[in-house]
């Protein structure tokens, strides 16, 4: 059985590794994403994506997990 515990600390513990906002820019270039691209994936409008790769802004936790997903 799943704990929920365990559960919790395994996103916190993903959560932790979204890289910063210069480094999330490269590898959104890297895959060869647009900011439209990204933030239609990530469920979030174009504008957001530019405020995390500015670190104006940080993504919601359930943002952060689909981006580290895209960013893998």
């Amino acid at each position: 059985m799943h704990d929920p515990l365990d559960a919790l600390l395994a996103r916190q513990a993903r959560l932790r590794r979204l890289p910063g906002p210069s480094i999330r820019r490269a590898l959104r270039v890297h895959h060869g994403l647009s900011q439209g691209q990204l933030a239609e994936l990530l469920g979030v409008d174009r504008a957001s994506v530019s405020r995390y790769e500015s670190g104006e802004r940080s993504p919601r936790p359930s943002v952060a997990e689909r981006y580290l997903e895209v960013l893998e």
